[in-house]
């Protein structure tokens, strides 16, 4: 009986150890990619496809917004009217490489694979494609450019 005891104890004490320093199943720059892509809506002000002219917003835009909960929207909206969404579609996202730098998003408003080119509190640059960017690297792309604005909705 006592070494059972002692043994359970000596189990609880490894697993409270093995757990010290950890927030849930995500490391500490998984949890700032996180944080800096869900706590902001992402504007569209660049666009240049494969095949193609290259585009800037100034006014008009794509807005998205990533929840943390793994839904997300997009909408029609505007760089000087926060208030301005229109056409508000929703889609699932979440991420598909251990560094977090793919995206797969599906929904009634996208489909397709986001390869984060760059990540800050300011700017999100991205590679869409149809298929997975790390598998299927040579295909029709497009590169996206994104300013963040504090989320309003």
């Amino acid at each position: 009986m006592k070494s059972a005891i002692t043994s359970l104890l000596v189990i609880a004490i490894t697993l409270l150890a093995s757990c010290d320093n950890r927030s849930g199943y995500l490391d500490d720059d998984q949890q700032s990619t996180v944080l800096m892509l869900t706590d902001v809506e992402w504007l569209l002000s660049y666009s240049r496809p494969s095949i193609g002219d290259e585009q800037s917003y100034d006014n008009e835009t794509q807005i998205y917004k990533f929840d943390r909960t793994g839904k997300g929207w997009v909408a029609n909206g505007s760089f000087t009217d926060a208030s301005i969404k229109e056409n508000t579609r929703y889609y699932q996202w979440t991420f598909t490489t251990g560094n977090f730098t793919v995206i797969y998003m599906t929904g009634n408003a996208v489909d397709g694979y986001w390869l984060i080119e760059k990540l800050t509190a300011n700017e999100l640059w991205v590679e869409w494609a149809q298929q997975d960017p790390v598998i299927y690297p040579n295909q029709y792309n497009t590169h996206y450019k994104f300013k963040a604005r504090k989320s309003t909705k």
